[in-house]
């Protein structure tokens, strides 16, 4: 299934992946059928999660698909600017309690990312210059896919996603940049802003209400007045009309049919799953699995992994 006119890649100006969201990978003289696969965080093996020289290294590689995570920002003077940070609280990334745009609201004024204390800590990017940075990409010749998971969670949650609708429209990046959340007001008034824009949910094993849910509903589902039902088992639930949904790779193991419920029953266009242990990598009868998906956000061992087996082509 084609999930974007532009899941392509080039290097030296060789284009090496298909149109199609499927690659073909040869193994043994086998054909053997992946996903498209984006770099989770960025290549964090190089540099902080999330940070520019993350995004960017992943998006100068042979694959050049990226997730990335996304919160509020207004700077001094009004300009909602947008960070590219993982958690909408400082503390993991940076040792330092409250929010970032309750603390800060001058981007160089902000404390450095340093969620990985083996890295060297890096400054933290606006959302701003991250469609700057995409944008470029696709001036060098290269259409990037890119899965935004907006993360915020503050009164201006709506007031954000609104302005990304608007900043995909007005970048053009409708065809290969998507956006999903566990949140319906970071999806919601996206999709408002941008009707043609691709917006969904995760399927997260340890998301607070998803635990006692099945695998048949992601967090979107969960209404304002479904949360207040929570311990008579969420009355009031709604299936959002998700346009994809990302799977939990441990959830997507043990229950691979998911990928037909979602396309068969809830009619989703895609199915992604998203690598949880960030360490681990998968075992052929797990890349075996993958072919059934569409799309898979990688961390650097999985990723590896992946393209050995491309280059094997």
């Amino acid at each position: 299934m084609k999930l974007f006119k532009h899941f392509v890649s080039q290097s030296g100006g060789l284009i090496i992946l298909t149109l199609l969201i499927v690659f073909s990978i040869n193994t043994d003289g086998n054909a053997f059928n992946f996903p498209a696969a984006g770099w989770h965080r960025g290549d964090a093996a190089t540099a902080q999660e999330n940070s520019r020289a993350a995004l960017a290294k992943a998006l100068d590689s042979v694959n050049p698909n990226i997730e990335l995570d996304i919160i509020d920002f207004v700077d001094s003077k009004g300009n909602r600017i947008g960070l590219v940070s993982h958690d909408y609280l400082m503390k993991r990334a940076t040792g330092l309690d409250g929010a970032f745009s309750e603390k800060y609201n001058d981007v160089s004024q902000l404390p450095q990312n340093a969620a990985n204390p083996d890295l060297k800590p890096e400054p933290f990017m606006t959302v701003v210059e991250l469609f700057e940075l995409i944008k470029e990409r696709k001036d060098r010749g290269v259409t990037p896919t890119v899965s935004l998971d907006m993360k915020d969670e503050s009164k201006n949650a709506e007031a954000f996603a609104g302005w990304i609708g608007a900043m995909i429209k007005q970048y053009g990046f409708q065809d290969h940049v998507f956006a999903s959340s566990f949140f319906l007001n970071n999806v919601a008034p996206l999709k408002a802003a941008c009707p043609e824009c691709l917006v969904g949910g995760l399927v997260f094993n340890d998301h607070y209400a998803l635990k006692f849910l099945d695998y048949h509903y992601s967090s979107l589902d969960i209404t304002t007045f479904g949360k207040l039902t929570f311990f008579l088992g969420f009355l009031g639930k709604e299936e959002f009309p998700h346009d994809f949904v990302l799977i939990q790779d441990d959830i997507f193991f043990e229950q691979p049919d998911l990928v037909d419920y979602w396309k068969n029953t809830r009619k989703v266009k895609f199915v992604g799953v998203f690598v949880y242990d960030k360490k681990r990598s998968y075992d052929i009868a797990q890349w075996n699995l993958l072919k059934k998906v569409d799309w898979i956000e990688l961390d650097p061992p999985q990723m590896n992994q992946y393209l050995q087996m491309k280059a094997k082509k």
